[in-house]
C-alpha cells in the first residue's frame, strides 16, 4: 500500500494524503519541504509519533509524491492559497498547521492572510524569514546554468551522491540512514521528470532576492506559534527563525541541534515538543 492512500481530486488535480488518528480531536496538517521531498519522506515519523491522540494529515503539496501540479504559479502565494481549498475539500474549518521549509514559509502565509483557518501554527526552519538565500548569487548563478537536472540524475544514480546531498540538511551527517538514502534517489528520479523545485525557484529567486520575503507581515499573525529552528540548517540559518520569533505576538522559540531536517534527524527532540506545544 502506497504511504499517501487517499485521494482527492481539487481544482481538477489528483490530491494524494495521509489522514490518521482519531476524528474527535483538532486536526494537524504538515506540509514537507520543496526539492527532493514527499509527505512520506518528511513526516512519516511524525504521523507514528501522533497518531494515537491527533488526527494527523499529510498531503503531498502538488507537484510532488503522487499529487499532480496545480495550475498557475508555482510561488509561494500561489501554493499557499491552495491549502484553504483543501481544507474546504476535506471539510475542515480550523486545522493546527505545521510546515516544514517551503511549507513553513506556507505555513507562515496562510497565518498571515487567510488567520480564521489556523489554530496554532508551527513553522519549521520556514522558508519566508529573509532577503536572500546563503550564498545568493552563487546560487541563483548555478540554478540559471541547469544544476537541478544535474543533481536530480546524480543522485539517483549514485548512493554515495545521495547520502552527501542529505547530509547537507543534517547537523550530523552520521545520522543520515540508509533508508533516508534510498527514498531520496527515488525522489530524485520522480522530480528529474515533474521539476516542481525548478518551478518554485523560477518564480522566487532572483539574481539579488528571494521573491517572498514574509518578515514584514509576520506582525499580523495572531495564532499561537511556535517556531523551530536548526542549529546547524545551512538553508534556512537559525538567526533568521529567531529574529522572526520577534516579530510575532504570541510566539515560543525553539532551536534544535540539528540542520533544516529536525524531524527525521531527531525525532527523539522534536517529536515530545510538538506534542507539548500541541497539548
Amino acid at each position: 500500500m502506497p504511504y499517501t492512500d487517499r485521494r482527492i481530486d481539487l481544482d481538477g488535480r489528483r490530491v494524494a494524503f495521509v489522514d490518521e488518528g482519531p476524528r474527535d480531536g483538532p486536526p494537524l496538517v504538515l506540509l514537507h519541504g520543496a526539492g527532493f521531498d514527499h509527505a512520506e519522506l518528511t513526516w512519516r515519523l511524525t504521523v507514528a509519533a501522533l497518531r494515537d491522540r491527533h488526527r494527523v494529515i499529510v498531503p503531498d503539496l502538488p507537484g510532488y509524491g503522487d499529487s499532480e501540479a496545480i495550475d498557475g504559479a508555482q510561488d509561494l502565494p500561489g501554493l499557499s492559497q491552495w491549502v484553504p481549498r483543501f481544507l474546504d475539500a476535506l471539510g475542515l474549518d480550523r486545522v493546527d498547521l505545521g510546515g516544514v521549509s517551503m511549507g513553513g514559509g506556507m505555513t507562515l502565509w496562510v497565518a498571515i492572510h487567510a488567520p480564521d483557518r489556523v489554530r496554532r501554527i508551527v513553522p519549521v526552519c520556514p522558508y519566508g524569514v529573509m532577503a536572500q538565500a546563503p550564498h545568493h548569487r552563487l546560487a541563483w548563478a548555478a540554478v540559471r546554468a541547469g544544476i537541478l537536472p544535474l543533481a536530480y540524475r546524480v543522485a539517483a544514480a549514485s548512493p554515495r551522491a545521495a547520502r552527501f546531498g542529505l547530509s547537507l540538511s543534517y547537523g550530523d551527517p552520521s545520522r543520515v540512514s540508509r533508508k533516508a538514502v534510498a527514498e531520496l534517489r527515488i525522489t530524485a528520479r520522480q522530480q528529474s521528470q515533474r521539476r516542481s523545485f525548478d518551478a518554485f525557484l523560477g518564480h522566487e529567486m532572483d539574481a539579488t532576492s528571494l521573491k517572498s520575503d514574509l518578515r514584514p507581515d509576520l506582525n499580523r499573525i495572531t495564532a499561537p506559534t511556535f517556531l523551530i529552528a536548526g542549529r546547524h540548517d545551512r538553508l534556512v540559518p537559525a538567526r533568521h527563525v529567531k529574529a522572526a520569533r520577534e516579530r510575532i505576538a504570541d510566539c515560543r522559540f525553539l532551536q534544535l541541534p540539528t540542520g533544516h531536517w529536525p524531524m527525521r534527524e531527531r525525532p527523539d527532540l522534536f517529536h515530545p515538543a510538538l506534542r507539548r506545544f500541541l497539548r
